[in-house]
């Protein structure tokens, strides 16, 4: 088994934000210490944070973060909804935050009070940030809905995950789970 297969991590994290200097070290096994780190999220409009400000992964360092590109047009984002509540349910006492990045297709995904209404709708009590220009896409080089990235308690970004979470829920549950029990930089 390679190492990119046996950790899920490497040429998808380096194709993902565009890298291909650091192929090699990202290639490592997902505990490595010379990994990229995770772009800051940007946006002017925050749904599920307190008044509304928004969160930045600086203020993070020292917590995971799940950060997952999403729009509520998709059906197979709709699919991995129910994972992201859960991540976020089991791992919000160890500091976990799930954060979704609303980039939309689609013109009526555009609209804040459609993606309000449909989180309000779905009960998604965790914070997402909409990507109306996807500046957020750009800057971490997305191509693909869904897609959940792991970031470090350093900012890093540790693995990678395009599309639907069926059968894979589990294995990153547990890179999570890897990842919370990691020393604080």
């Amino acid at each position: 088994m390679t190492i990119l297969k046996k950790y899920r991590i490497g040429a998808a994290i380096v194709a993902a934000l565009g890298l291909t200097t650091l192929a090699a070290p990202l290639m490592r096994d997902a505990s490595a210490q010379d990994t990229v780190a995770a772009p800051e999220l940007v946006g002017k409009r925050w749904f599920n944070t307190p008044q509304g400000k928004p969160l930045t992964l600086a203020a993070r360092r020292g917590k995971v973060t799940v950060v997952q590109f999403w729009t509520f047009g998709c059906s197979n984002c709709r699919v991995n909804l129910p994972a992201y509540a859960r991540w976020q349910k089991k791992f919000a006492p160890q500091g976990v935050e799930v954060i979704g990045v609303h980039t939309p297709e689609a013109d009526y995904e555009r609209d804040p009070k459609n993606v309000e209404k449909f989180l309000r709708e779905q009960n998604i009590t965790y914070p997402i940030v909409t990507d109306e220009g996807s500046d957020n896409w750009r800057r971490w080089n997305q191509q693909y809905w869904p897609t959940v990235y792991l970031v470090d308690k350093a900012g890093r970004v540790r693995f990678r995950h395009i599309g639907e979470l069926r059968g894979d829920e589990a294995q990153v549950t547990r890179y999570i789970e890897r990842l919370t029990k990691e020393p604080a930089p």
